[in-house]
């Protein structure tokens, strides 16, 4: 497996991306979900507090360092305890830089707090040292298929045509995806290898590998179907891949144990803290796995984040995978079947757009390693048409151009992050600005805290959705009190608020504020995924010190969230969960729909 050209090829890849992500270093990288990642780390090693109990240095540490908004990133566990609600793989690659840092911090006088700059620069070094390795061991797998000057094609394709390049180099460096890149391809790599000479070796790494992405990202255990479904393509190679099988029977078995010892750490983490050897800990109704219902279509192809509308060039490595049967078939099953499975799980992910850290559809990048053999296989059948070279070469140079200038973009805010859509795409196509209008042209901005205040009314159309002034009770007022303490209210489904992607709810309603002390009822605004409450918001009357014997108004104004489903109930009432007699009168609730 030589070949000069793909490796100079590599090494400049490797030297460009260490340029780009030092050119604008960040200085706060543990932040956000990579917080989430990383808290196993100070928890067990700093604070013997794996459980968070002590919320002091939790504390602290979100006043010092400010790594997010809120705790999104913990979750309620039984007997007081707060569990971390990702797994621990992120972690485990994180520790060895964890280790230096720490024993760094002290001597340079640095805090020896888990967050400090000694932190945040070592487990930078190591992430982007460890997602680069994914370029040689890439490198290897298309040397098995492809002469030495389309490997060096391919790697240029992948590392600079796609969002490889963000993630990696920009954006993304302590992210889960280059680590998955790299942990892709060493799989791939390895099945590979042992097709083509069974080992007890091999056969342990495969399980490993396999186990240690499922640690990375749960969700991922579907990349087992690629050792599984690998030379299962004509009958020759099922005929060679059960003879293999029968002749190292306990080959399966040590791939299995050491998939098991692979994630034991998930499991002991969760038994430790939750008493449970399995805890699901995304226990947002809000969020979660939609297979029967996935995103699939707007994944692939929305102005949001669309994949294909991003990184292009991978409808290529699409039509590409008919030709395996053909060309390559060992490879042919195992790469269709797993990238159906994959592209359907991704998207059967509430958030489908998964937040605004990556350009492009990140969760595809793992697959980069597997999809480029579809690529080089379609893009080398082109090549074989003489008439088409040239345009060949211009189209593969403009998407690597498309790619760079898009990135750059998305890193600069010219392209949102979360807000896009087709008509603010085709303003700012090909622009160094946004033009002055552009902002309009976005998906709402969705704040990103509980306060939230219509302030553009004048861009909506409003209607009354409910109102109850509650003449058929007596003295027409409504009587909260312990033992019946809701009033009524609309219950109703997404779709019957509005069709577009957000509608404004605003809730008014009058309290008589006697000569009293009594905690006053609170206006509930909630959404519900089968019959469970999320983006569920409570705001209690305020009353101005020495009111009494009035009637005092209450506002609550609402956004819709991205809701999981249209049939999603909206619910909006009036509690009084503290007890005693409130009287209630003229409950309101008002639907805005952008005009």
């Amino acid at each position: 497996m030589s070949g000069r050209e793909s490796r100079l090829v590599l090494w400049a890849m490797v030297l460009l991306i260490v340029a780009a992500r030092w050119s604008a270093p960040k200085r706060d990288v543990l932040t956000w979900d990579v917080f989430g990642y990383y808290l196993y780390l100070p928890a067990t090693f700093i604070h013997d507090d794996i459980g968070l109990h002590d919320p002091a240095w939790l504390d602290e540490v979100m006043t010092t360092y400010e790594p997010s908004s809120t705790l999104y990133q913990l979750v309620d566990g039984p007997n007081g305890s707060r569990v971390i609600k990702y797994s621990s793989g992120m972690a485990v690659m994180y520790a060895p830089f964890f280790f230096i840092a720490h024993a760094l911090a002290g001597p340079l006088g640095y805090p020896s707090d888990g967050f400090s700059a000694p932190y945040q620069v070592s487990i930078t070094i190591g992430c982007l040292a460890f997602a680069l390795f994914s370029l040689f061991l890439f490198r290897r797998i298309l040397l098995h298929y492809f002469p030495d000057r389309w490997t060096a094609l391919l790697l240029v394709l992948i590392a600079l045509g796609t969002n490889y390049f963000q993630l990696t180099a920009w954006d993304g460096t302590l992210l889960t995806h280059s680590f998955l890149f790299t942990l892709y391809a060493g799989l791939i790599l390895v099945t590979i290898q042992w097709h083509r000479s069974p080992s007890t070796s091999r056969s342990l790494w495969i399980g490993g590998l396999v186990g240690f992405i499922t640690l990375v990202r749960p969700s991922e255990l579907v990349c087992a179907l690629i050792p599984l479904l690998w030379g299962l393509g004509s009958a020759t190679d099922r005929t060679s891949k059960w003879k293999c099988i029968n002749q190292h029977p306990g080959h399966i078995g040590l791939a299995g144990v050491a998939f098991l010892m692979a994630t034991l750490p998930q499991l002991i983490y969760w038994k430790s803290v939750t008493g449970q050897w399995v805890f699901y800990s995304y226990v947002n109704p809000g969020e979660g796995f939609d297979f029967t219902e996935p995103h699939t279509w707007p994944y692939l192809v929305s102005f949001r984040k669309g994949w294909f509308i991003y990184t292009p060039l991978m409808l290529l490595a699409i039509c590409g995978i008919p030709l395996l049967w053909r060309r390559l078939p060992a490879a042919a099953w195992a790469i269709a079947i797993f990238l159906i499975t994959d592209l359907w799980v991704v998207s059967s992910w509430s958030c489908w757009w998964y937040a605004g850290g990556s350009f492009s559809a990140r969760s595809m990048v793992p697959t980069y390693p597997l999809l480029a053999i579809p690529l080089g296989i379609f893009l080398r059948t082109l090549w074989s048409r003489k008439w088409v070279r040239v345009p060949m070469l211009i189209g593969l140079g403009t998407a690597i151009l498309l790619n760079l200038f898009q990135t750059w973009q998305w890193s600069q805010g010219i392209l949102s992050k979360e807000r896009m859509t087709r008509p603010y795409f085709m303003a700012v196509l090909g622009r160094t600005a946004p033009p002055s209008n552009a902002e309009e042209l976005l998906l709402v901005q969705r704040p990103l805290t509980q306060v939230e205040h219509f302030t553009d009314e004048e861009r909506y159309n409003g209607r009354d959705l409910f109102m109850d002034r509650f003449d058929d009770r007596p003295d027409s007022v409504l009587l909260l009190t312990a033992k019946s303490p809701f009033s009524p209210g609309p219950d109703v489904p997404y779709k019957d608020l509005t069709w577009t992607d957000h509608a404004w709810i605003r809730t008014t309603a009058r309290l008589w504020v006697g000569d009293t002390t009594q905690a006053p009822p609170s206006i509930v605004v909630s959404f519900q995924h089968d019959n469970a409450a999320y983006k569920y918001k409570a705001v209690a009357w305020s009353i101005p010190p020495g009111t009494w014997n009035t009637w005092v108004t209450a506002t609550v104004e609402y956004i819709t969230p991205e809701v999981r489903s249209v049939n999603d109930r909206m619910k909006v009432y009036v509690w009084n969960q503290h007890g005693g007699a409130h009287l209630i009168d003229d409950l309101r609730v008002q639907v805005f729909e952008r005009k």
